[in-house]
């Protein structure tokens, strides 16, 4: 028999992963998480890759990183990059561009 507190730990870690792939779910933040797979890159310069406003593209990585998804680093010059942060959301793009390969059925 599973305990309460092993149940409730459980829901917590579900709850969590339901809320990432939440943020992950929308394209904008794809777009946004594919082009930072290539390189670093400030906001309006993935503002530019993506074809997005820089206000869009500041809110979808406020979610992004809220979720840990990217992080937000300072360069000498007190520029800010962002970045994908976790293995986790690579391996997502990595099915997301494997899933776009296939042919359609």
């Amino acid at each position: 028999m599973v305990s309460k507190s092993l149940k409730k730990e459980c829901m917590k870690n579900h709850q969590k992963l339901s809320e990432v792939f939440k943020a992950l779910s929308n394209p904008k933040r794809i777009n946004i998480l594919m082009a930072l797979r290539e390189e670093k890159c400030r906001v309006g310069n993935l503002a530019e890759c993506v074809d997005e406003s820089f206000p869009i593209v500041s809110q979808q990585l406020a979610i992004l990183k809220r979720h840990g998804i990217v992080e937000k680093t300072r360069s000498q010059n007190n520029e800010v990059y962002y970045t994908v942060k976790n293995g986790f959301a690579d391996k997502v793009l990595d099915l997301i561009e494997n899933y776009n390969k296939t042919p359609e059925q």
